[in-house]
């Protein structure tokens, strides 16, 4: 598998692509889009958007559908999850918590904006271990979704004061006596410029601009007495700068766009290609002169010709969530749909516990999800899936009766079907004529979902 020449050409790489006769918009780029974009599609939304086109296509996914997979009106369905985590959130497990999300992901009308929260979930990576409070997690996963999709620089403001953050980063004790650099350290680090960009006295400088900001009763509460408010200096500007200053210092900076631009390069197109500094940089600008409408990055690469070079398809593994919830919503497992918990724990066996990642620095992604105990899960996954006897994931799936509600009928038509469905283009002829040699529509759909091509994006 080799690079795409595109990614030392940023002016070709992020022009819109455009279908022709020798590159067609087909099923393949149809299914790529949705795997990187959202979650791996269903039958019915991939011959629409095949017939529907790049452009429509793309501003679906950015705007959202306007049914839930449940068949409720998008507002509805949100409504209803909203109030649903308001009155669970407080005092849950953190398997409660995990199910609900993964419910909503499951049945979402906007898979962008979920895919967008589990990215920011994982760049202001917010663990459940230290936080030890459900119902502040919620809220922090509430606020990362509100913004998924809007503004970084107003997301980047809210997270600061975001109540699990504070006490995540240990912001609780960071007293005019005594500052504590963890925030600001990490949101020079990890959320804005990356390492190199900044010295350790703007990270001393910021942590006493900090001061004073501390969680009481499960709100953010500033307290005067606290704050230094003595003259500082970050990143060259000077000043009596309190917290508030921080974030425009920071989204100043042309390394802030460059450092967010080159993460979603990794996450929507590559994580294995290097990625040039003009590459990011060509993205960011627009990105910096939109006031961080993470939206437009976002269309930009979607759009783009990078992204539809075959050369970057499949080159991402899977994330757990991304595994479990793209089979599920491919192969409509929805009414009714796995049980929550059982989902949850089947994500943590493959390595990804929600609410919970690692470190500060988030889940390392890429090869790390592939081991034998977590492919051993993601294989245990799929055989539950097709059980006959799992009460908690089984029971739900017949593939024959799904290839037939879409008109593949014999068993070879609807082991086609599947292939098209799940895997499209990734088999060669020789393998996808092994596959459908198997006849039985069941153990041809195991052995896609175990093959080694079905855990790539």
């Amino acid at each position: 598998m080799h690079s795409s020449p595109l990614l030392t050409d940023p002016a070709q790489a992020w022009a819109p692509w455009n279908p022709d006769a020798n590159n067609r918009w087909d099923l393949a780029r149809v299914a790529h889009l949705h795997r990187r974009a959202g979650f791996a599609p269903s039958w019915a939304v991939i011959q629409r958007d095949l017939a529907a086109g790049p452009d429509a296509s793309v501003d679906r996914l950015i705007d959202g559908e306007p049914t839930a997979g449940d068949g409720q009106p998008a507002l509805a369905f949100d409504a209803m999850l909203d109030a649903m985590t308001e009155q669970l959130a407080e005092g849950a497990s953190l398997a409660r918590l995990q199910g609900i999300w993964l419910y909503r992901m499951v049945f979402t009308p906007h898979p962008l904006r979920e895919r967008m929260t589990l990215f920011w979930h994982n760049h202001f990576a917010t663990s459940h271990g230290k936080v030890k409070n459900s119902l502040l997690m919620q809220r922090q996963n509430d606020l990362l979704r509100s913004h998924a999709l809007g503004d970084f620089k107003t997301l980047l403001a809210a997270i600061g004061k975001d109540p699990a953050m504070l006490i995540w980063l240990d912001s609780t004790e960071n007293r005019k006596a005594q500052p504590n650099e963890n925030y600001a350290r990490e949101v020079m680090e990890l959320f804005t410029l990356g390492r190199g960009r900044y010295t350790e006295k703007d990270v001393q400088e910021a942590a006493r601009a900090f001061t004073g900001w501390f969680v009481v009763r499960d709100r953010f509460r500033e307290i005067p007495g606290q704050h230094d408010p003595g003259p500082k200096q970050v990143l060259g500007r000077a000043g009596t700068l309190r917290g508030d200053d921080i974030p425009p210092i920071l989204l100043e900076q042309p390394a802030c766009a460059e450092f967010l631009c080159e993460k979603l390069i990794r996450q929507f197109v590559t994580e294995v290609d290097p990625i040039s500094t003009a590459l990011s940089a060509s993205l960011a600008l627009p990105f910096r002169e939109s006031g961080y409408d993470i939206r437009v990055p976002l269309r930009t690469i979607l759009r783009s010709n990078l992204f539809q070079s075959e050369a970057v398809r499949r080159r991402r593994v899977k994330s757990p969530v991304e595994f479990t919830i793209g089979t599920i919503r491919a192969l409509e497992i929805l009414k009714p749909t796995v049980q929550a918990d059982a989902l949850a724990q089947a994500c943590g066996q493959m390595g990804q516990h929600l609410y919970a990642p690692p470190s500060v620095a988030g889940w390392e992604g890429g090869a790390a999800w592939a081991n034998s105990t977590t492919m051993l899960a993601r294989a245990n996954f799929a055989l539950a899936l097709l059980s006959d006897q799992d009460g908690a994931l089984g029971k739900r799936l017949n593939a024959q009766e799904l290839a037939a509600k879409h008109g593949a009928n014999p068993p070879q038509e609807a082991c086609s079907f599947l292939i098209d469905l799940l895997v499209q283009d990734a088999f060669d002829r020789k393998v996808r004529d092994r596959v459908s040699a198997k006849g039985d529509p069941k153990e041809i759909a195991v052995t896609i979902l175990t093959s080694p091509e079905y855990q790539l994006a």
